[in-house]
C-alpha cells in the first residue's frame, strides 16, 4: 500500500481457493459432457447410470461455480497481464471469460429444466434427489434438451479455446497468465 492508496496491492497469483475451484470445474465440465456423449447407443441401464453421474456432476459444478463467483466478489484478482495487441486483447479476453461463465450458468440450469420438464427428478450421486415440480411435458423437455445440449457443446469448445489461450499465453508470449492458476504452487 502506498501512502496515497488505501487499496492493497493486487496479489501475484491466484488464491488456493480460486484455484482449486478452477481445476476441480476444469477436470469436471468435460467430464459431465463426455458421460453425456457415451450414454449413445448404449442399453437402457447404462444410459441410466451414465446420465445419473452426468446430471450429478452437472449440479456440483452449478454449486462450485456459484462458491467461485461468490469467492471472486470478495477477493482480489492479480493484475491482466498486458499483451502487444492491447487493448484488444483484454476486451477479447473479458468477452470470452463473460461467455464461459454464461454457459457455465446456462449449461447446468438447462439440465435442470430439461430434466423437470420431463418429469424426472435430479439425482445427486445416490445420496438424494430432487423431485421435478412440474408434469412431465415432452415437447418442453425436448427443446430444452436440445438448447443444453448446444450449449454443453459450446461450453466444451469455449474452455477449450480458454485452455489453448492460457498456453499460448505461456508459450509465446511468455508471461505470467498460466503461471497465475499453476495448482500447488506457494507463490
Amino acid at each position: 500500500m502506498t501512502a496515497l492508496s488505501d487499496t492493497p496491492a493486487a496479489p501475484r497469483n491466484w488464491d488456493g481457493v480460486v484455484k482449486a475451484l478452477h481445476w476441480t470445474m476444469a477436470l469436471l465440465i468435460p467430464l459431465a459432457w463426455v458421460l453425456a456423449v457415451m450414454r449413445e447407443d448404449q442399453p437402457r441401464e447404462v444410459v441410466m447410470k451414465l446420465m445419473m453421474a452426468h446430471k450429478s456432476i452437472g449440479l456440483l459444478v452449478f454449486v462450485l461455480l456459484l462458491a467461485r463467483i461468490a469467492w471472486r466478489a470478495t477477493h482480489a484478482a492479480p493484475e491482466t497481464e498486458t499483451t502487444p495487441w492491447e487493448p484488444l486483447a483484454g476486451m477479447a479476453a473479458k468477452a470470452g471469460h463473460g461467455i464461459l461463465y454464461l454457459l457455465m450458468i446456462m449449461v447446468p440450469l438447462g439440465g435442470v429444466a430439461a430434466s423437470f420438464a420431463a418429469g424426472r427428478s435430479l439425482p445427486f450421486f445416490g445420496l438424494f434427489e430432487i423431485a421435478s415440480p412440474m408434469a412431465a411435458n415432452k415437447g418442453l423437455a425436448e427443446a430444452i434438451g436440445g438448447v443444453h445440449e448446444l450449449a454443453g457443446h459450446a461450453l466444451l469448445a469455449i474452455a477449450l479455446a480458454h485452455a489453448v489461450v492460457g498456453i499460448l499465453h505461456h508459450v509465446v508470449l511468455k508471461d505470467r497468465t498460466l503461471m497465475k492458476m499453476r495448482p500447488f504452487a506457494r507463490d
